[in-house]
């Protein structure tokens, strides 16, 4: 089997495990099992509000409140393939509360990084690799960079997407579409999942 084909492999196995402990997690509201959903999710969550220009000690906060919200909120959910599409709503929501606290205008918001937010990056391997993607979302406005996060470093599906962002199929797919003409006029195709799979590579492989 040839490396790509092993990971998309192991990429399936981890996605039917991930399935089963959030059918687990939403059957039996258990501390267990939303200890397995923590695991299995938090460091997605993480990831997105640092790649959406957070520092890591605010990520890790808001990750901590995203998952107070999942662990109280859950039992409006029923369907475990909505369940990272409602997850990332909480999240996206947790983010534009935060902003709004903080009072940072969208002109702040497409701003680079302030050098010591980009030295916490630095140190956060999980998302040293998407640093070419940080880059790439200053061409885009706000609303299509949680697109891009969402779905090609995510991987959420289109319908997941329409979940998250509270807004029709067919807008995702247009915004999608208009996104990926600005990516590729600057740095080439960016087919769905390899940000992800490089991102999480050494997860995957330790």
């Amino acid at each position: 089997m040839s490396s790509s084909g092993a990971e998309g492999y192991l990429a399936e196995i981890l996605q039917v495990e991930d399935k089963h402990v959030i059918e687990e997690f939403l059957a039996t509201r258990s501390d267990e099992a939303f200890c397995a959903v923590f695991e299995a999710a938090c460091v997605r969550v993480r990831r997105y509000f640092l790649l959406r220009g957070l520092d890591a000690a605010t990520a890790d906060d808001m990750t901590q409140n995203v998952f107070v919200k999942v662990y109280r909120e859950a039992g409006q959910l029923r369907e475990a393939d909505r369940f990272y599409g409602w997850l990332f709503a909480v999240a996206r929501n947790e983010m534009i509360s935060y902003w709004r606290r903080e009072a940072v205008s969208d002109k702040v918001q497409l701003e680079p990084l302030e050098k010591s937010h980009a030295a916490n990056l630095m140190t956060e391997p999980e998302v040293l690799p998407a640093l070419r993607i940080k880059q790439l979302l200053k061409a885009l406005d706000p609303p299509e960079r949680d697109l891009v996060v969402l779905r090609f470093v995510e991987g959420l599906s289109y319908e997941e997407l329409a979940v998250a962002l509270k807004l029709p199929l067919g807008t995702i797919k247009w915004r999608i579409f208009n996104a990926r003409k600005k990516l590729s006029r600057i740095a080439g195709p960016l087919p769905a999942g390899d940000a992800r799979k490089q991102i999480n590579s050494r997860k995957q492989i330790n």
